[in-house]
C-alpha cells in the first residue's frame, strides 16, 4: 500500500480545515462588528430621544420660571398697592404719609427682590442639572459605545493561517519521511 496518498491526503484534510476554521472566523468577526454599529445606531438614538426629552422639560422649566417672576413682580405691586391703600385710610385728608409710608414699601420690596433672586437662585440650580443631566447622557452613550466595540476582534490572520498550513505540511513530511524510513527497514 503506497503512504504518500495517505500523508498527502491528510495535508490536503489539514489545510481544509485551517481554510474553514479561517473563513469562519472572518465571517464571525464581520458580523460581530455589524451587531456592534447595530448597538451603537440603537443607543445614539436613545441619547438623541434623552436630549429632546430633557430639552422639553427645559423649555417647561424656563417657562414655570418666567410665570413665577411675572406673578412675584404682581403680587409686590398688588402689596405696595395694598399696604397704600390701607395707610391712605388711616385718616384725614392724606393718610399715613412719611418716612414709615415709606419705610414699609420699601420693606415690601425688599422681601419682593428678596423672593426673586431666591427664584433666580433656584431658576440657576435647575438649569445647571439640566447641563449636568445633558452632559451624564452623552457620556453615558460614549462608553455604551466604547462597551459595543470593546470585545470585537481584528478577525483572523491571513498569516497565520498560512504558517499553520505550512507547519501542517512540514509536519506531514516529517511524519511521512519517518513512517516510509520505519517500512524499509
Amino acid at each position: 500500500m503506497d503512504f504518500g496518498l495517505f500523508y498527502a491526503s491528510k495535508f490536503v484534510v489539514e489545510t481544509a480545515s485551517t481554510m474553514y476554521t479561517h473563513n469562519r472566523t472572518a465571517v464571525k468577526s464581520q458580523q460581530d462588528y455589524y451587531d456592534a454599529l447595530r448597538q451603537v445606531a440603537i443607543n445614539n438614538g436613545l441619547n438623541y430621544n434623552s436630549h429632546l426629552n430633557l430639552n422639553q422639560q427645559e423649555v417647561l422649566n424656563l417657562k414655570k420660571f418666567g410665570l413665577d417672576d411675572f406673578e412675584l413682580k404682581k403680587k409686590i405691586n398688588r402689596e405696595q398697592a395694598s399696604d397704600a391703600v390701607r395707610k391712605a385710610s388711616f385718616g384725614g385728608d392724606l393718610g399715613q404719609t412719611g418716612g414709615s409710608f415709606q419705610a414699609a414699601q420699601n420693606n415690601i420690596l425688599r422681601y419682593g427682590f428678596n423672593a426673586l433672586a431666591r427664584k433666580d437662585l433656584n431658576q440657576k440650580a435647575v438649569f445647571e442639572d439640566f447641563r449636568i443631566r445633558h452632559a451624564n447622557i452623552d457620556l453615558q452613550t460614549t462608553s455604551q459605545n466604547n462597551a459595543a466595540f470593546s470585545n470585537l476582534s481584528a478577525g483572523p490572520s491571513g498569516f497565520a493561517s498560512l504558517l499553520s498550513i505550512a507547519g501542517s505540511g512540514l509536519q506531514i513530511a516529517v511524519d511521512a519521511q519517518r513512517g516510509t524510513d520505519a517500512k524499509s527497514r
